[in-house]
């Protein structure tokens, strides 16, 4: 018995006749996944074999973008116009940088990626900016208040 292809074996877990997205109609029917997903709620897929060690999982929407359109460009990956993580359709899926794709997104961190200025309302932007190494911004004026506050108590205590 001949074994099936990776994309016979892939395009047979999908639901091409998915929800259309109240999102964005614009795009058409989903492709769900139908096999089993991450904890996360995006699809898995297994690629590779074991006999050689190769065999290695993988997000199906990346698998399904591969499939379609070929490599995703270095630096960036598959961000999904219509919000749903089971969908493998590659016309809603656009290559975007990571950062991109958080801003994108309707988790915490895109949430506080749109935020234009601090909770005193000083603004996110020129010299009042600080962006530690881990990505995440500072209000420098904030910053520097809090400073002078524990300076001040400090000598106070002294």
């Amino acid at each position: 018995m001949k074994a099936k292809s990776i994309e016979e074996r892939f395009w047979s877990k999908v639901d091409k006749n998915g929800p259309v997205p109240i999102n964005r109609p614009d795009l058409g029917p989903c492709h769900l996944w139908t096999a089993s997903c991450f904890q996360n709620g995006y699809g898995k897929f297994f690629v590779g074999s074991r006999s050689d060690d190769t065999r290695r999982m993988r997000y199906a929407h990346q698998v399904g973008y591969e499939l379609a359109r070929g490599p995703i460009p270095p630096g960036l990956e598959p961000d999904h116009l219509c919000r749903v993580r089971r969908c493998v359709n590659d016309a809603h899926l656009e290559p975007v940088t990571h950062a991109e794709n958080l801003r994108r997104g309707e988790g915490f961190a895109g949430v506080n990626a749109a935020k234009t200025h601090c909770p005193q309302e000083h603004p996110y932007s020129g010299e009042n900016l600080h962006v530690s190494p881990s990505g995440r911004r500072y209000c420098r004026t904030c910053g520097n208040e809090n400073q002078n506050r524990r300076r001040a108590a400090k000598k106070m205590v002294a």
